[in-house]
């Protein structure tokens, strides 16, 4: 069942809150960025029309620094994208619209990651890509789902595609868990302090993180890389993690 419109996520003014406090509830979500704009860097410098899928896009926020990044490199060594962009919440779509007004030839779908699993609409007609991503989206599945979107993602990947995903990761033991929780409302009450933000706290936010209604379903590390490996990526690893956060892909 397809669950997205049922949650938070899916009210407009819960999205505007996430995206108006997003640095302070990810801690490591500017670096967490980097990571894909040096993916790029790196492995596509020098490609034309590389065609970029972003799953669970929200306000663009990925999308934008890729294209920056491809606009800079473009002007020496070369560079340009393809995006397309989905998610299940329109006012999300319609706030990526806005932030990438300035770039064209950009493709924006209305679907939520079961109805692009089970091509619902027609929407898994998205053909092939280069480069998939998604950032602090896919944890919103149970891990049966979770597995079924990563081997959707390998059949829409060319040859030696890539796949890169920031997201939480469930820790592999309550121990670890209770630690990580506790750096990770340290560094928060530490921005919110710095920032005057009163009307919540590090406690709200984990208790809502917690909370079985905003259908966070964080899976481990280990097994997301397992399901990786059996949906047929290689040289699958994680590229950067800090307590609950990770970045992990995979090539085809």
């Amino acid at each position: 069942m397809d669950t997205f419109g049922r949650s938070a996520w899916a009210q407009k003014a819960f999205s505007n809150n996430y995206l108006e406090k997003a640095d302070i509830y990810i801690p490591e979500r500017r670096n967490m960025i980097s990571m894909f704009s040096s993916l790029l860097t790196f492995f596509y410098a020098g490609r034309y029309d590389i065609r970029v899928l972003d799953l669970g896009c929200g306000d663009g926020v990925l999308t934008g620094e890729l294209l920056r990044k491809s606009n800079v490199l473009g002007k020496s060594s070369g560079m340009s994208l393809v995006p397309t962009l989905a998610d299940g919440s329109e006012s999300m779509l319609q706030k990526a619209g806005e932030r990438l007004k300035a770039y064209q030839h950009i493709a924006y779908v209305h679907a939520s990651f079961h109805e692009l699993i089970r091509g619902s609409s027609g929407r898994a007609a998205l053909g092939m890509f280069d480069l998939c991503m998604s950032s602090h989206a896919i944890h919103h599945l149970e891990m049966k789902d979770k597995t079924a979107l990563f081997r959707f993602i390998f059949e829409h990947l060319h040859k030696d595609g890539r796949f890169i995903n920031a997201d939480v990761v469930l820790p592999p033991s309550e121990g670890l868990e209770a630690w990580y929780i506790a750096q990770w409302k340290e560094i928060m009450q530490a921005v919110m302090d710095q920032t005057g933000l009163s009307d919540e706290s590090p406690d709200d936010v984990v208790k809502r993180y917690k909370d079985p209604s905003s259908m966070n379903r964080p899976d481990t590390l280990e097994d997301q890389v397992t399901a990786l490996k059996e949906a047929g990526f290689r040289e699958v690893d994680c590229y950067f993690k800090n307590g609950i956060f990770a970045v992990f892909g995979g090539k085809k």
